[in-house]
């Protein structure tokens, strides 16, 4: 973030514009005068603006310096007209390239969302009923303890900065208030509109909102009922070949009627936030069977990609960032792995993790569930829980990777969360008290870790390789760095003893002697004794830990010479 210079003389008539593409919102600038009187106006970058201009001002507001605007500061503006009307957007790649991340984005790396819904009653009836029908899952489905105010309350105890619905998943019903379907959690199941309670709550406590959404792929229920809407099917009766039309792709109806549904819930609750799940662009079925390698068509396996067409890709992002500029607020899109071209959004990781340091911003989402059930993402009674130590060793190595942590919590049938969940989000909201400056608003070091413990399966599922027992387990060697300002964080993934010894700092290494001027524990009230040599640095720890997991040091380093 930038302030304009003030008091910056112009001439009459100067034209103005936007050096830096097209912005993701429109940027409202407050101008006074000498005499303190103010005027607003609207400034779109992409548009040429005449400004009509007599003497100096003073810009009042922050501007993200993002947009570069050659916005003239005057002190008594007559009149902001329009040169040329431009689109935004276009539905096209080279268009939504223009699109930057969030800056806000940047610093967030915790966040929590809920598979709830029919597919959970279908896993607790896994012995009794195995084959139970959705449409049945569905009535059975009340969720009589679900509170959204519950809910945000512990996703902002457990140290969550963004949080949000599954919006639909694996099957039609909508989990909002919609006008396109009466096939909704509105009319049916809990009778509830879910994210539009979610997403007020959670915005009350001052976190982003996110919002996933997932295909049907092949269930029978997808279209809406509504005597309003004749053109769709019935959901009670198959409709399998309505969904999946010629050649065995999904119809262009049904893409069209999902790209629908997904603009209906931009409208009403305008999420911070989407996720396309795994069938945006269907890249991870062919990834996971080796048939499509880091953006290369193996040899010898089939070229069959699934997901909707890129044509309605394209509609459904140009038309988030357009409806973001009207909102005046700036959003993000998240997809999985290949699934669009780079340079758009940001790609996510299910369940999984990379080996390595990452140059572009990324996400994981992590399902609290071992994945000892395809359907584990929902509760499901004959699964475990990853422990605290886990998810706390797993948020801390992909932040040092450049990524972040958007965390699945299984809900009950109910709509309450199991005794032992609540306890563990409230120890990872514990941790991140003490350590959290570690996490937050960090970026990457030039080495994100040293030790011996690796991912032993990066890409997607990788957590739920061997019913889970591939995860990695990290010892006192392995540290993984993230830096803010001048101060780096070495956070010890075990606890490490009398001392803790950080090869990557040695003065041989990446830091000159005396770039460190003092080093602390995060936690502990005592100062810890240090020294650097040549191979490392040397800390020893206090008897006792100030946490149950992952310990971080705080190291300040020698401030840079002033540029003249």
């Amino acid at each position: 973030m930038s302030v304009f210079p003030a008091n910056v003389r112009v001439f009459i008539n100067i034209t103005c514009f936007a050096e830096k593409g097209l912005p993701r919102f429109r940027h409202r600038i407050t101008l006074e005068n000498l005499h303190g009187k103010r005027r607003r106006g609207t400034v779109r970058a992409g548009v040429v603006f005449d400004l009509c201009i007599v003497e100096t001002r003073r810009i009042m507001k922050r501007i993200p310096w993002s947009t570069a605007f050659a916005v003239c500061v005057v002190a008594s503006l007559l009149s902001v007209v329009p040169a040329q009307a431009e689109e935004y957007y276009q539905p096209d790649w080279s268009s939504l390239r223009r699109a930057e991340l969030p800056d806000w984005l940047d610093g967030m790396k915790f966040g929590i969302y809920c598979h709830w819904g029919p597919r959970t009653i279908q896993n607790v009836h896994l012995d009794d009923d195995p084959d139970m029908d959705m449409l049945e899952a569905i009535e059975l489905w009340t969720g009589e303890k679900f509170s959204a105010e519950e809910w945000a309350e512990l996703f902002k105890a457990a140290g969550a900065q963004f949080a949000g619905p599954v919006a639909w998943h694996g099957n039609g019903l909508l989990n909002w208030n919609s006008k396109i379907t009466d096939w909704n959690s509105v009319n049916h199941g809990p009778k509830v509109d879910i994210f539009g309670e979610l997403a007020r709550e959670i915005r009350k406590r001052d976190m982003k909102v996110l919002s996933s959404f997932h295909l049907c792929e092949g269930i029978a229920i997808w279209g809406p009922m509504s005597k309003e809407n004749p053109v769709y099917l019935d959901p009670r009766k198959d409709n399998s070949k309505w969904i999946l039309g010629p050649e065995g792709r999904w119809s262009r109806d049904s893409m069209i009627g999902w790209a629908e549904r997904i603009e209906e819930a931009m409208d009403l609750y305008r999420p911070d936030i989407i996720w396309l799940d795994v069938s945006f662009g269907g890249t991870v079925g062919p990834e996971l069977r080796g048939h499509f390698v880091e953006g290369r068509l193996v040899e010898g396996g089939d070229n069959f990609v699934g997901g909707v067409p890129e044509d309605i890709q394209q509609r459904v992002i140009a038309g988030y960032f357009n409806r973001a500029i009207d909102w005046g607020k700036e959003v993000a899109v998240v997809y999985k792995s290949h699934d669009i071209p780079p340079g758009i959004g940001m790609r996510d990781i299910e369940d999984g993790n990379l080996t390595g340091l990452q140059y572009d911003p990324w996400m994981a989402d992590i399902d609290m569930n071992l994945h000892q059930h395809w359907r584990s993402w929902f509760y499901n009674p004959k699964n475990g829980i990853k422990s605290t130590d886990t998810l706390i060793d797993t948020l801390v190595d992909i932040t040092s990777k450049n990524g972040r942590v958007l965390l699945n919590v299984p809900p009950l049938p109910d709509g309450s969360f199991s005794p032992e969940v609540r306890q563990e989000l409230l120890e990872i909201g514990e941790w991140l008290k003490i350590n959290g400056e570690a996490i937050y608003d960090t970026i990457p070091w030039v080495f994100y870790g040293e030790g011996p413990t690796t991912v032993k399966h990066p890409g997607h599922h990788g957590q739920g390789q061997n019913r889970g027992e591939d995860i990695p387990k990290y010892t006192a060697k392995d540290i993984r760095f993230t830096q803010k300002n001048n101060f780096l964080y070495a956070i010890c993934l075990d606890w490490p003893g009398e001392q803790m010894v950080v090869r990557a700092l040695g003065w041989k290494g990446k830091l000159y002697p005396g770039d460190i001027v003092n080093v602390s524990l995060l936690g502990c009230d005592e100062p810890v004794t240090w020294k650097q040599t040549g191979e490392a640095l040397i800390v020893d720890m206090p008897a006792e830990p100030p946490c149950k997991y992952a310990y971080v040091l705080k190291i300040e380093r020698r401030k840079a010479e002033p540029v003249r």
